[in-house]
């Protein structure tokens, strides 16, 4: 069969919109990009509508096959197009997005307007690594925009995801979290920190957290650096966060 060569061909150009918050939304799909990722939310039962993939990827058949997608061939410039990287790595599939779940069985790394994806999906590729869910609130990227699944390296199937717009810090208390801020101007250290279920507060990397915030949370923490940094990437910072925090409980955290 002919690969699909046209950039207006109707399944492309439906699949392309995806980059789009709003079609996300509106529609409840989006776009994941490699064997691996692909072959995870197959994994872990999401629904794969359609698989774009290069005539000559032998892995695009068996993913299809055992996802029951319709599998489209397509040329290198359609992959392009889909995927919105200058180098894809196909294929591409358009995945139906889980529904958020409330987080209540471990800890959370919680997104306070973090607004850069590739900032966001390194958090959830942390979170999942160190069992910990991921709580989007504020102006946080979307959880799921291509860019996000891109850089969390099939993190987004390995936790929980919550987005919750309306969040407060004395609602994660209620909750049963210890809510921790992580601030340069922290007042205790990663190693003091007693355990517990904890809400990890990250904040936009230009702006940090708001203050109300930082205020109401139950400690401000600050990552030792001898160097002599003034800050770290907020996916950085709150990943050393998990990791120090994970060791320090010496145990993992529930899984589902």
């Amino acid at each position: 069969m002919e690969p699909v060569r046209s950039l207006r061909n109707p399944r492309v150009v439906d699949a392309a919109r995806l980059h789009r918050a709003r079609i996300r939304k509106e529609l409840g799909l989006t776009l994941v990009e490699g064997p691996h990722v692909v072959g995870d939310a197959i994994r872990f039962g999401c629904q794969i509508p359609t698989i774009f993939a290069l005539v000559e990827d032998p892995a695009a058949d068996s993913l299809a096959e055992t996802s029951g997608s319709v599998l489209v061939r397509v040329t290198q410039d359609v992959l392009t197009r889909l995927s919105g990287t200058d180098h894809p790595r196909g294929p591409v599939a358009v995945v139906r997005i889980p529904d958020s779940r409330r987080i209540e069985d471990r800890s959370a790394i919680v997104l306070w307007d973090v607004g850069d994806p590739g900032n966001v999906g390194t958090l959830i590729r942390s979170a999942a690594a160190f069992g910990y869910g991921v709580i989007a609130t504020g102006s946080t990227a979307d959880l799921w925009s291509p860019k996000v699944v891109r850089a969390a390296a099939a993190g987004h199937f390995a936790t929980v995801l919550e987005t919750a717009p309306a969040l407060s810090v004395d609602g994660l208390r209620d909750r049963g979290f210890r809510c921790l801020a992580l601030t340069a101007d922290g007042t205790a250290d990663l190693s003091t920190v007693p355990p517990g279920r904890m809400a990890v507060l990250v904040g936009d990397e230009a702006s940090g957290l708001p203050v109300a915030v930082r205020q109401a949370a139950d400690l401000t923490v600050a990552i030792s650096m001898p160097g002599g940094m003034e800050s770290l990437n907020a996916a950085v910072a709150g990943s050393i966060a998990m990791h120090a925090l994970f060791n320090a409980a010496g145990r993992s955290t529930p899984a589902d």
